[in-house]
């Protein structure tokens, strides 16, 4: 619960993303296109506000948060923020400045490669682990994207891979040699894994160490791009080259042995 206006804004500062660096200007953001895989500036289409109908019209509640919607000008596909801005005076070259910062709250769909279609339908439990991983980090809550990233892994190991169950070190060893999808695991296959494994501990049995006791968006951002690894060695590579051969045999007419 929060008794006033500044504990929201120190709430809000404290536990969710500040993106005021990816605003460009009213019309156009700085943002990730998941399909055209690129950062470019997406055109601001709409924008929603908070308002109170009354006698004379409505009243604007500008302390509410907003929702943007924002379009790729090169796929044309959309995405929604949910945000909240605040003025703050800060000195800017000796002189006291007023500018706005802006905090995201949640993004519609959630920010990052949410589905996977080369992931095997089961079990489904691997799908639930990634999207609750990529769902925390859009929540900002990285501590537990590294916990379902640790997860995702050992479904992989036990569920898929057909590892014996065990401590995670001990089966992440164990896959060295292994196949699956006509790719032969390696000991890089296994050091990725165990990067992934030793983060998600980190997170859900942090030591004294100080540095790390903190779970940054750059962590959450790197341990999401070496699953990516796992993922791709496993699992997107060998669709790719299967789909490859499939429509190469289907043009040049080759019948299947």
């Amino acid at each position: 619960m929060l008794a006033n206006k500044e504990e929201q804004i120190a709430y809000i500062k404290e536990n969710y993303p500040e993106v005021t660096d990816s605003r460009i200007n009213d019309a156009y953001w700085d943002i990730f296109c998941e399909k055209c895989k690129i950062v470019r500036g997406f055109d601001v289409i709409r924008k929603d506000y908070a308002r109170e109908t009354t006698l004379s019209g409505y009243i604007t509640d500008w302390d509410a948060p907003r929702i943007i919607y924002f379009c790729c000008p090169v796929c044309d596909m959309y995405k929604m923020w949910l945000v909240f801005s605040f003025s703050e005076v800060v000195e800017i070259d000796g002189k006291r400045k007023q500018i706005k910062k802006f905090y995201k709250i949640t993004s519609i769909p959630a920010e990052g490669l949410e589905d996977i279609k080369e992931l095997p339908e089961d079990p489904p439990s691997l799908r639930i682990a990634y999207r609750q991983a990529i769902r925390a980090i859009d929540a900002n809550a990285h501590i537990a994207a590294a916990a379902m990233f640790r997860r995702a892994l050992q479904v992989i190991t036990r569920d898929i891979l057909g590892i014996p169950a065990g401590s995670l070190s001990t089966e992440l060893k164990a896959t060295v040699g292994n196949e699956y999808n006509g790719v032969k695991l390696t000991k890089s296959f296994s050091d990725n894994a165990y990067i992934v494994k030793e983060a998600g501990n980190q997170g859900a049995h942090p030591d004294s160490d100080p540095d790390l006791l903190d779970f940054t968006p750059q962590d959450a951002e790197d341990l999401q791009n070496i699953f990516m690894e796992l993922v791709s060695e496993l699992f997107v590579i060998p669709e790719a080259i299967k789909k490859a051969k499939d429509d190469f045999m289907g043009r040049r007419k080759i019948n299947p042995k």
